[in-house]
């Protein structure tokens, strides 16, 4: 039996064919997918840009009748002013005023009338001559006589029943010595004007403007049930069931300005809306919505075309790839579930843990600043501190990793004077060995630069990190920290770089192999349980990521048993500003300022925010105001403007972004320095809130140090700082000498006794000394008195120091 032979094709020939189709079906769907984003957004920017011309050219309408309006009534205003002054009506007699008043009626042509009134409310007008009636309790009457011109609501005319205005103004003596109204003078138009221009605004078919009072009451509306007549009064639109309505005139009443798409009467319209300057009234144009979108029919035509064929090309590439693309789609899906999950997660995180540890801190620090505060309640109160500063380290391990993945986190370099600052990392581990029971060695070379640029926070922390974590697994023996310069880099222009070595040994348990390839990894611990509580497993896999974005990288060996040790190098730039960083951080604590009083404007719709600030600031002196939210603080800062505004910005009623907004908008504020504080971890939020008008951001939990600092930068501060022991023993003995440099001494051997005396502490017989110098000689009395004062002190080192200086003399 003859073996039958099979044909094997090429195995490659399939591969080819498979990858060439993939290649095409991706550069189509690319090029399609491409073509149909940028059709997207090309078309919603151009309708934007339409709509927005358009709803423009809608708002300009009733801001030409307003301007129309608000014309007439200003002429009006003057012409009223001007007769007013005439000596006819100063004189406020009738029988002079009326033919003069009478001939500027007919002058003018726009008056209904003319009104003479006394300050009791009774009056004289060119229609009815001397009237029984009384305008006492009319508004603008008593505006007028309270010396302001104002022109009125419309109102039905006691004297003749029909709806008029009143533009009114004061009527003043000539004598210098009488600095009140001796009446009030007004002329009365008819509404008929303004509903004129009013009625005359259309922007298309089916359009109809109206416009309100201060009230809310119509004063021109197509709708004759809203209008006041002699039996009923109109109804004011803010007390009307239609919500929509009572919203647009709630605005309109509060002189506010904009166009919004709303339903009115069952179909969605366009509302124009413009306050008046010279009364509290307003204008709206209401525009049926297909006069203004219908010019985008053709865009929304071409866009559905465009939409079509996209969604019939992706369509076809979908059934080609529906099977290959199945796995993909479900990690797709699970991803985006993931980073949804987590992004909400650090939202809510943030400012749910952030805003109530920013009232833990915050209090934790203005108790702090306390005087005279008991040790035990100091130790608890150091303790809360510190545990929230734990709390707020973690959060901003998860915070940092999450940035570092998203590529959002930068370094932040400044001077800092070096080995102080590897100093105090130093004392912090000794602390922590010495709790443990083992030893810290701390050995920095000998050629370290004094000065450096580089971001103090991440080394801190990479280094913190690494220390942490040798005491942490380090039962028994020591843990050594080493810094030393290992290289020194060309100069790049005219700074010199140094490359530094840190090395961080311990005697701990050590890791194994399989350990050490993990140890780097988010959420990893190695080690015993004991050991794994005390963390997030974030150190090590921030600390890596942070040194390598100082363009190095973190080494390890370890051995069980034996220990282990980790090391970096990084190239550090040396710093020649260092002395004012250092200077600034050893002036003490801040107590007050210099100068006068500053206002501070505190906007945080939660009470403990608010709390922390106003009781942190009020000690040094600042006058502080706090608002719960936008809208109060907006009224408030309008009402006493103040030096600074802290606002928050997730808030009620009106938002942090819109309070900014309104503040840079109001001409008497919009100078005023705003600080955006949030719980928010965000960059969008903070660069959203700066780009709002806000000068700087501070983020929740305010860290004391940092807010004075902002607000010594805003406002130009000296700040007054507490003395210390020190400082005080120098100002006393400056004190003393200066008072002191025509005493007469005594011998050498009695100085040198009395410097015996208080290096051994004996006081007693320091007294016994003054008195008997004083005894020896009167001329002796001036040095006696001077050191019996600094004995009665019981300070050794104040007198030595004042004996020491006379012994030199």
């Amino acid at each position: 039996m003859n073996p039958v032979i099979k044909g094997n094709s090429s195995p490659s020939a399939p591969k080819i064919y498979s990858s060439r189709n993939l290649l095409i079906r991706f550069i189509l769907g690319g090029t399609t997918l491409i073509v149909s984003i940028s059709a997207y957004f090309s078309y919603q920017a151009a309708r934007k840009i339409t709509l927005e011309d358009l709803r423009g050219k809608a708002f300009l309408e009733v801001q030409k009748g307003v301007d129309e309006i608000e014309e007439w009534l200003h002429v009006r205003k003057v012409e009223v002013q001007t007769i007013a002054h005439t000596s006819a009506v100063r004189s406020l007699d009738w029988s002079v005023a009326e033919p003069y008043l009478k001939s500027e009626i007919e002058r003018i042509d726009e008056f209904f009338f003319f009104l003479l009134a006394t300050p009791d409310g009774s009056y004289f007008n060119t229609k009815v001559g001397r009237s029984n009636k009384n305008i006492k309790d009319r508004d603008y009457f008593q505006k007028a006589l309270a010396g302001k011109s104002n022109i009125s609501d419309p109102f039905i005319s006691r004297s003749t029943g029909i709806p008029l205005i009143a533009i009114a103004t004061p009527i003043w003596s000539n004598s210098p010595t009488n600095r009140s109204p001796i009446g009030v003078f007004h002329g009365n138009v008819k509404v008929d004007r303004i509903a004129k221009v009013v009625n005359s605004l259309r922007y298309g078919k089916n359009s109809y403007a109206f416009a309100l009072n201060s009230q809310g009451e119509a004063i021109v509306h197509p709708n004759s049930t809203l209008m006041s007549t002699v039996e009923k009064p109109a109804p004011s639109l803010l007390k009307i069931p239609d919500r929509n309505l009572n919203a647009i005139a709630q605005q309109m009443v509060n002189k506010q300005q904009g166009i919004q798409l709303m339903e009115i009467d069952g179909t969605k319209k366009y509302v124009a809306y413009v306050p008046l300057r010279e009364v509290n009234w307003s204008v709206a144009l209401v525009i049926p919505r297909q006069n203004i979108e219908s010019r985008l029919q053709f865009l929304d035509l071409i866009a559905l075309i465009v939409g079509g064929l996209t969604v019939t090309m992706i369509a076809v590439l979908w059934q080609v790839q529906a099977f290959e693309q199945a796995q993909l789609k479900k990690s797709k899906a699970a991803a985006d579930t993931a980073n949804r999950a987590k992004s909400e997660f650090l939202a809510n995180m943030s400012h749910e843990l952030r805003t109530p540890l920013n009232g833990i801190l915050g209090c934790a620090q203005i108790l702090l600043r306390s005087k005279g505060l008991p040790e035990p309640e100091q130790y608890h109160l150091n303790i809360i501190e510190q545990c929230g500063s734990h709390l707020l380290t973690l959060i901003n391990d998860i915070l940092d990793l999450s940035k570092i993945e998203a590529r959002k986190l930068e370094l932040h370099p400044q001077d800092v004077h070096f080995p102080s600052f590897l100093q105090g990392i130093g004392e912090i581990c000794q602390i922590r060995a010495e709790q443990k029971g083992i030893l810290f060695v701390y050995e920095p070379a000998s050629n370290l630069p004094t000065g450096v640029h580089v971001d103090v926070k991440r080394l801190r922390q990479v280094l913190l990190n690494l220390l942490g974590n040798a005491i942490k697994f380090t039962d028994e023996g020591k843990v050594s920290f080493k810094v030393e310069v290992i290289d020194q880099l060309p100069a790049d222009g005219q700074t010199e770089k140094y490359r530094i070595h840190f090395s961080i040994k311990d005697t701990g348990i050590g890791i194994t192999p399989t350990q050490l390839s993990n140890i780097f990894l988010p959420f990893e611990q190695v080690g015993e349980k004991k050991h794994q509580i005390e963390g997030t497993g974030l150190g090590l896999a921030i600390s890596r990521q942070l040194v390598q974005m100082m363009r190095s990288d973190i080494q390890v060996k370890s051995e069980i048993g034996q220990g282990s040790t980790f090391w970096f190098e990084i190239a550090i730039a040396q710093a020649s500003e260092w002395v004012q960083s250092a200077m600034a951080a050893s002036k003490g604590q801040i107590i007050g300022f210099a100068g006068s009083s500053r206002t501070i404007l505190m906007v945080d719709d939660r009470w403990e925010n608010r709390t922390v600030i106003t009781n942190l600031l009020q000690p040094l002196g600042f006058n502080m105001i706090e608002a719960s939210n936008g809208k109060d603080g907006l009224e408030k800062a309008i009402a006493l403007k103040p030096d600074l505004v802290i606002t928050d910005l997730l808030m009620p009623e009106m938002d942090g972004f819109e309070l900014i907004k309104h503040l840079r908008h109001t001409p008497d504020i919009q100078d005023v320095k705003i600080i955006v504080s949030s719980a928010s971890v965000f960059e969008a939020d903070q660069h959203r809130s700066l780009q709002a008008g806000g000068d700087t951001f501070l983020s929740k939990p305010i860290q004391a140090d940092e807010l004075l600092h902002q607000l010594e930068c805003h406002l130009g501060l000296t700040w007054i700082y507490q003395q210390s022991e020190e400082q005080k023993i120098n100002s006393s003995v400056t004190t003393l000498d200066s008072s002191s440099d025509n005493l007469t001494l005594p011998s050498p051997d009695v100085l040198q006794e009395l410097m015996n005396l208080a290096s051994k502490g004996n006081f007693n017989d320091i007294l016994k000394w003054a008195d008997k110098l004083e005894e020896i000689d009167t001329k002796f009395a001036p040095f006696a008195n001077q050191l019996r004062q600094l004995a009665r002190q019981f300070d050794e080192d104040l007198i030595l120091k004042f004996l020491s200086e006379k012994e030199k003399d």
